[in-house]
């Protein structure tokens, strides 16, 4: 799936949906900067009155398919189960049709999060059409991610526009365990003033406002490991 607009992205991705035998698909990414303002889209393709009762609800915030995509990349199957809290969010999907659906998540090393939700209104999935087209449907979550993602990557932007020296993100990955100055000194065998300046110069590169928004950033982005 090659990349390019969102929107036209999101279309190759409901296509290849439907060859799987599913007739919706959302796909939702959340990007990890600005911090504390993620910046996330949506794009979906289940019935306008039922997308557009979903966001006037909040169901998003209830939602246990996004609930266990934010804990875990397993895969995960719809089920009287599975919305045992969210019952009227699971009544009123039954009742726009879409009453079928599996899902996974996935994430990479930049902080970039994806959820990839695969629908129908007729046929329940049984086990024998899941083992044979899990694969195909892993594929997809995937894909769609890489893909997704490359219409608006600004994290990686931003990851590759910040060139750390090994001795900042040394100083960094102890700063992100809880060590003071002092302990990083001591720790590294250098003074503490040549940490302090290492810290300034980390924090002036990330565009934070103390070490550690500067840490935070840096594990996010995937520049300490």
């Amino acid at each position: 799936m090659s990349p390019g607009d969102a929107a036209g992205t999101f279309a190759r991705i409901g296509r290849e949906a439907a060859l799987l035998g599913f007739e919706y698909c959302v796909h939702g990414m959340r990007l990890p900067v600005p911090v504390t303002r993620p910046r996330t889209s949506l794009f979906t393709n289940y019935p306008a009155d039922w997308e557009q009762r979903y966001l006037e609800r909040g169901y998003i915030d209830v939602d246990p398919t996004v609930l266990h995509g934010m804990r875990s990349s397993r895969p995960i199957l719809w089920s009287d189960e599975l919305f045992h809290n969210s019952r009227e969010l699971w009544e009123e999907a039954q009742s726009f049709g879409v009453r079928h659906g599996w899902a996974q998540s996935q994430r990479d090393p930049e902080g970039n999060y994806s959820l990839l939700v695969l629908a129908r209104s007729e046929d329940e999935l049984g086990e024998a059409e899941l083992q044979h087209m899990s694969p195909r449907m892993q594929w997809l979550a995937h894909t769609s991610h890489l893909a997704m993602k490359s219409c608006n990557d600004s994290a990686t932007e931003v990851r590759e526009s910040i060139e750390l020296s090994e001795r900042e993100i040394n100083v960094l990955r102890w700063t992100a365990e809880g060590k003071t100055s002092a302990e990083i000194a001591d720790i590294l065998k250098i003074s503490e003033r040549t940490v302090n300046f290492h810290v300034n110069n980390a924090v002036t590169k990330l565009g934070a406002c103390n070490k550690t928004s500067a840490a935070v950033r840096a594990a996010i982005l995937g520049l300490i490991w």
